[in-house]
């Protein structure tokens, strides 16, 4: 059973921990990460998330996401989860925290989501043949242009996971950070 650091509406520790579905199931505040691979062509790696997950099933989605589990840094829980979804290894010189968001919405019944949402982008070529998904958890992952992306985003389009207006910002850094 994966456990998560409870935090406050500040992102602050409470010094409390709590079970993955008790977080979602009484909506306690807790830290996410969210990661997007950049390659030199100025292409983003999506992945498409397995029929069986609890949100956003069968949707396109960025390239790694996931909770960060009780006692990891923000930066310590990008790298694993980048390993266990993807199957690559990274390290801090690979990544850049480029945002923070507050989130707090209910994406379905009973399962509330209070996120604080660290944003990492990973600028590195990937070779697609060396990625090895969590099966579990990603169904497969392709390469799309950035732009693509963005015109994904703004459309709302169907089959890819919408991540709120917040995103806007983050959109506008990635561009920057690749000069588009």
């Amino acid at each position: 059973m994966e456990y998560i650091d409870i935090l406050n509406e500040k992102g602050e520790f409470t010094g409390k921990i709590a079970s993955r579905n008790d977080v979602h199931k009484y909506g306690l505040w807790h830290k996410a990460i969210h990661i997007f691979l950049i390659n030199s062509q100025n292409e983003i790696l999506v992945q498409k998330r397995t029929a069986n997950k609890e949100k956003n099933p069968n949707m396109w989605d960025i390239s790694c996401a996931g909770h960060l589990s009780a006692g990891d840094t923000s930066i310590e829980g990008a790298i694993r989860e980048f390993r266990e979804e993807l199957g690559i290894k990274i390290d801090k010189s690979d990544i850049k925290l480029i945002y923070t968001i507050k989130r707090s919405y209910i994406p379905k019944d009973k399962f509330i989501e209070n996120e604080i949402q660290d944003v990492y982008i990973c600028k590195k070529d990937i070779d697609i043949n060396d990625i090895k998904v969590q099966k579990e958890e990603v169904a497969e992952v392709k390469y799309i242009p950035f732009e693509v992306y963005i015109e994904k985003f703004y459309n709302k389009s169907k089959g890819f996971v919408y991540r709120g207006e917040q995103y806007k910002n983050v959109i506008e850094i990635i561009s920057n950070e690749i000069k588009l």
